[in-house]
């Protein structure tokens, strides 16, 4: 994952095609398109969407996965199919971050991806993130300083790494 995905500074055609949609006066940025890596080069199918967020990760989000479902705390997640990633945004409210979380820990699987953006952007953020890799059933972490990364595998050995990005 660490050479294939997060260190995959190629230039994809598909980067132009997402700035184009998204109509943004400003490139992608590395962490941008390392959203896109995550999603896309494990072939996620599934990917849910926490919560607030921003319009582009969204876009990315789409363009790397078939189906995309944006739900929100209130919404009945029980008719919905398991996600194989999931995506929340730490910043735009930490508390709702952490609800989020113990919502979803549940319905995560063995190759469930939680991927948390902005995890180190304030303490509040910072609080969340540690908060969440704290849980008992989290067994791996992954710092990418902007993003981080959460893995539930059962028999896995808790670790967390951080990884320079």
């Amino acid at each position: 994952m660490v050479d294939e995905v997060i260190y995959d500074f190629s230039n994809k055609k598909v980067y132009a095609e997402i700035e184009k949609t998204a109509k943004a006066d400003k490139k992608l940025t590395s962490t941008d398109k390392l959203l896109y890596r995550l999603v896309k080069k494990p072939q996620k199918s599934t990917v849910w969407i926490l919560g607030k967020h921003r319009v582009l990760d969204a876009i990315i989000l789409q363009h790397a996965a078939p189906r995309i479902l944006k739900l929100n705390i209130e919404d009945n997640w029980k008719e919905i199919a398991l996600p194989e990633a999931v995506f929340i945004d730490a910043s735009l409210n930490p508390q709702s971050t952490i609800d989020y979380f113990n919502r979803m820990l549940p319905k995560m699987q063995l190759d469930t991806l939680l991927i948390v953006n902005n995890i180190h952007e304030n303490r509040l953020t910072k609080t969340a993130w540690n908060v969440m890799k704290s849980y008992a059933k989290v067994t791996a972490s992954v710092s990418l300083f902007w993003m981080g990364l959460i893995y539930c595998r059962p028999g896995q050995v808790k670790e967390d790494f951080w990884i320079k990005f």
